[in-house]
């Protein structure tokens, strides 16, 4: 069976433990400079002595079409800064492929960044260990106060984050030609209704049409966001309890019920083929873009890459079980505990996260909310409507103690139970008393 193979060697590391060695690369570290003047606002703190450069790596992924752009973005625009500043800045651009064992590994080397980039799933650990640093004292109130999501920066008693990108939430698209020719007027928005248009599709024998695609085989854990997640919070469940101390997944039922609901997509009903399970995220999108897939959920960037390929396309922000529920990256920038000049750090954080610099950003590489106050919108304006009056419905994931952990249990569990290896009830219940066990 082609999805098995796929998926039986399928694995995302869990994170182990680390010890704090230092960061930021020296003179024989960097990967690329900053060289030039501007004066800058952005910032209440002074920046470092007319002699010798202070040193500063930074870490980013890349949003761009490929490494380069984002490199090339990046050190155009963070080079006044650097020399207003009299800083030597080194540039990374990460990749998305094991960015949490780069991170491990570049703490535990002394060679990780001094300002770097991380998503939800990761704060826990990293906190745990002491690797990040609490930046909460850099700010003034006024600061705090222009940042639409500095709160949820604030994690397990301190301010380890600044949000960096709070968006690109997951929506289910749906091709309009595709459902137009199965005879399908109207989107569905309830888990019945969604059923019920997939059978639609199925039975109308439409060639080699995909009604439902799901990125199983894809090796990240983040593939939960699409597949998985949404449906959890749509059943009334979550992933945790409130503060973070249990797994909730066994709490009220609303998770076996998604599972069992997915389940019944691929046994039942037999819309979610075997084909869709060996698809990867980005198998998803060229598929879609490809007039093969009826119904996926994606990101909100694959939007312009829909449109780009000629995809005639129609989206709801949620489907609808006891209420209506995606989910949305949190990711921001941090600062290591190492590094050695804190305040600069932070400085530079202000900096990139200032209304002129992440409207730059939001236009020339990604777009995204608005995450200050005094920045324009500059994301697709067919989500401006969702991401300001419907973000109620809107959830992240929790920073909690073994998440990546439970989170990467989970994923595999959920595998397991669509090669129908497990039950859905299996699946939840195994995920909680591994859950127990390394608490």
């Amino acid at each position: 069976m082609k999805a098995k193979k796929v998926l039986g060697v399928l694995l995302v590391t869990a994170m182990t433990g680390i010890s704090l060695l230092g960061c930021g690369k020296g003179e024989n570290g960097e990967t690329s400079a900053a060289a030039s003047s501007v004066s800058s606002d952005a910032g209440s703190t002074k920046g470092a002595d007319k002699g010798e450069k202070a040193n500063l790596l930074l870490w980013m992924p890349p949003f761009g079409t490929g490494d380069s752009l984002d490199k090339e973005f990046w050190t155009k625009t963070l080079e006044p800064w650097a020399k207003e500043n009299n800083v030597k800045l080194s540039i990374e651009i990460t990749p998305w492929g094991n960015y949490e064992e780069k991170y491990l590994t570049g703490f535990s080397s002394g060679e990780g960044p001094d300002v770097g980039y991380m998503y939800l799933e990761m704060f826990n650990d990293f906190i745990e260990m002491g690797t990040l640093a609490d930046v909460d004292g850099y700010f003034t109130q006024e600061e705090k106060d222009n940042y639409l999501y500095f709160d949820q920066g604030n994690m397990k008693g301190g301010q380890y984050a600044i949000p960096f990108i709070v968006g690109n939430a997951r929506i289910p698209y749906f091709n309009m030609d595709i459902l137009k020719a199965a005879g399908i007027t109207e989107l569905p928005k309830t888990w019945d209704e969604l059923t019920q248009v997939l059978v639609q599709v199925k039975e109308a024998n439409l060639g080699n049409v995909i009604p439902f695609a799901q990125e199983w085989a894809d090796p990240a854990i983040g593939a939960l966001n699409n597949i998985y997640y949404p449906y959890l919070w749509q059943a009334g469940g979550d992933i945790y309890n409130k503060d973070g101390s249990k797994v909730a997944l066994m709490d009220n039922g609303a998770a076996v019920e998604a599972a069992q609901f997915l389940y019944d997509l691929k046994f039942k009903y037999g819309v979610l083929t075997d084909e869709s399970l060996a698809l990867s995220g980005d198998d998803v999108r060229t598929q879609f873009c490809e007039d093969r897939i009826a119904v996926a959920s994606m990101d909100a960037k694959s939007a312009g890459v829909l449109t780009d390929a000629g995809i005639n396309w129609s989206f709801i922000p949620s489907f609808e079980k006891e209420t209506k529920a995606t989910w949305v990256a949190s990711d921001a920038l941090i600062v290591s505990n190492a590094c050695k000049n804190k305040e600069l750090a932070v400085k530079l954080i202000k900096y990139m996260t200032s209304a002129p610099v992440m409207s730059s950003f939001h236009k020339e590489i990604a777009g995204f909310p608005p995450i200050t106050k005094d920045e324009e919108y500059n994301d697709n304006p067919v989500f401006k409507d969702m991401y300001e009056t419907q973000n109620e419905y809107l959830h992240t994931l929790p920073v909690a103690n073994g998440s990546f952990k439970v989170m990467d249990t989970l994923y595999k569990n959920l595998q397991l139970m669509m090669l129908g290896d497990l039950t859905p009830e299996e699946a939840i219940q195994k995920t909680v008393e591994y859950s127990e066990s390394i608490n």
